[in-house]
């Protein structure tokens, strides 16, 4: 439909904005910390057109994040069958409760949360082609104000992530019981639906734990709300584990690609919960807050919900290649992933325990040997996607009878 036409339109073209912009020479950290970007540009380092266009590549981004995707849920969900959604269905089948449930954070918590920074930003990108004056916005420029607005909205995007890939997980696992007589169903779905509910409503109060270090700005009764509520995350997936524990228990599991990754990246997402917890701790996160320790956490869980949606992709490999994966590869492709996920994560961990900086340049030198480890396991990562595309090159000769 032309809802589901304009979301991809807008998407791909504020995708362009950001990679020209880039090429041009425009860069940012990870997270988008405003004035970042600005000052690069006040130094002669890239144009203002460049950064022009790059806030204006976040705006529509922001949009089509904020407003058209939860939309879009929210229409597949509550307003009737889509013919999208008729034709997923007589793919995939009908999802599950508890899978349709791990929407909700998209269409609840993402939109208002989201608001306030797509206001800002749009503010900001109209300012800088000079529909209102600058100064007239010098508030949301102040580095603690746009803090505020920034991080609720980032840290449950991340969240409403993984979430989504949770509800991936009770959603695939069933399918590869070993009792296929049975309706593919979850150990409890309403468990399933509780902890869904659980963990969102506690990670969206969660948020404060990024701002702790701000000792001069955050009262400590926010700082203490962000503590609690990112332990409450934690009882939250401790549920889902319990689920896929008893799924497992008693019905059997199959293992094939699929269910492999989906269980392997499930376990990698619930491991890096644990330096998440730690991170959430005030009196931790003084002490890990600058360090590979949050570097850790942050591309763990990257590469924990790119593992299960792997998962689902080799579920779907015959529909989307018109044949099925070489299987050997995709468990080399699967194991490899896995081994250099928690590699990763262990070895930065480890480095942040020692207190190596992150974004610091130039390396430590006591971090030489870590270092090491680090582009072993890099490069392992790098492998494993390198036998994913040969293995989806082969796939896609088979269909065609190449």
């Amino acid at each position: 439909g032309l809802f589901f036409l304009s979301l991809y339109l807008l998407l791909n073209i504020s995708l362009a904005m950001l990679l020209a912009s880039t090429l041009a020479g425009v860069r940012v950290t990870y997270t988008l910390m405003f004035p970042l970007p600005a000052a690069g540009a006040f130094k002669g380092l890239w144009s203002i057109d460049m950064l022009t266009l790059f806030v204006w590549g976040v705006v529509l981004l922001l949009i089509v994040i904020v407003a058209l995707y939860p939309a879009s849920l929210a229409k597949i969900l509550f307003f009737g069958k889509t013919k999208e959604q008729l034709v997923m269905e007589r793919f995939v089948g009908t999802l599950s409760p508890s899978g349709m449930a791990s929407m909700l954070p998209f269409i609840f918590v993402v939109p208002p949360i989201g608001a306030p920074i797509l206001a800002a930003a749009t503010l900001i990108g109209a300012a800088l082609i000079g529909v209102i004056p600058l100064p007239s916005i010098s508030w949301f420029l102040e580095a603690v104000n746009f803090n505020y607005l920034f991080w609720p909205w980032a840290h449950n995007l991340m969240e409403a992530m993984g979430i989504m890939a949770i509800g991936t997980v009770y959603w695939i696992v069933p399918r590869y019981t070993a009792d296929v007589s049975r309706e593919p169903r979850l150990y409890s779905e309403k468990l399933g639906i509780f902890a869904i509910i659980f963990y969102t409503t506690a990670a969206a109060f969660a948020f404060p734990h990024h701002l702790f270090t701000m000792s001069s700005t955050q009262p400590i009764g926010l700082s203490y709300v962000g503590q609690v509520a990112s332990w409450l995350t934690g009882f939250g997936a401790a549920f889902s584990v319990f689920n896929i524990l008893a799924t497992g228990w008693r019905y059997g599991l199959r293992i094939r690609p699929a269910s492999l990754a989906v269980l392997l990246g499930f376990a990698l997402y619930i491991t890096d919960g644990f330096l998440a917890m730690q991170l959430g701790t005030i009196g931790w996160n003084y002490r890990l807050h600058g360090t590979y320790y949050v570097t850790a956490h942050l591309m763990t869980i990257l590469i924990a919900v790119t593992l299960i949606w792997i998962g689902a992709m080799y579920h779907h490999y015959h529909l989307l290649r018109g044949g099925n994966e070489n299987e050997k590869l995709a468990y080399l492709h699967v194991i490899l992933t896995a081994i250099a996920g928690f590699g990763l994560m262990y070895t930065m961990a480890t480095m942040g325990v020692a207190g190596i900086p992150r974004r610091a340049y130039p390396f430590p030198i006591e971090a030489g040997s870590a270092l090491s480890l680090l582009i072993i396991f890099g490069t392992l990562l790098a492998a494993a996607q390198a036998v994913f595309i040969v293995n989806l090159i082969r796939g896609g000769k088979a269909a065609s009878g190449g």
